[in-house]
């Protein structure tokens, strides 16, 4: 997990949703105790944990950066098999929130079904800097039902900081 997320945290010295760099949402959380923030803080023990809702995403907004993602790594959920990680997951790319452009798509994928694997998934090649950027789930978890959870997302790629 060593890409624009790791790089951006080192830069500012903390948590960057904490520290204003960047905005982490979603529109399901389970708990103040399992916010999307979490998912970078790579050196914590935290995750992020949804509620059962259906349409459930985490949405980054870089603010001032805009990205031109090439990959993006996800690490699962320590406790193994049939928890709540990811399955069903597209990701998406936008500059004002409204239109959003399919840049990955995952259906029944296992590879992130065990524990804490740490997968690498290919974006398909981009022409653009994006502001936005989300992972939004399309079916059940590993759970067989709609609560996702697990620890880290990275992002990996090209992106420019406005002057």
């Amino acid at each position: 997990l060593n890409g624009i997320m790791k790089y951006l945290i080192e830069k500012t010295g903390g948590n960057i949703h904490d520290n204003g760099t960047i905005n982490i949402s979603s529109n399901s959380i389970y708990g103040s105790n399992y916010e999307p923030k979490n998912l970078v803080d790579y050196d914590q023990n935290n995750y992020y944990q949804s509620n059962y809702d259906n349409d459930i995403y985490i949405r980054f907004d870089f603010k001032k950066i805009k990205i031109q993602p090439e990959n993006y790594s996800i690490k699962s959920y320590p406790g193994g098999q049939g928890s709540g990680n990811l399955r069903n997951w597209v990701v998406e790319v936008s500059n004002d929130c409204n239109d959003w452009k399919i840049v990955d798509q995952h259906s029944n994928d296992s590879t992130l079904n065990n524990t804490s694997v740490i997968s690498t998934f290919n974006i398909k090649k981009l022409d653009s800097f994006y502001q936005y950027i989300q992972i939004r789930q399309t079916g059940k978890s590993w759970r067989n039902d709609n609560m996702i959870y697990f620890p880290s997302i990275e992002f990996y790629g090209k992106f420019i900081e406005a002057q």
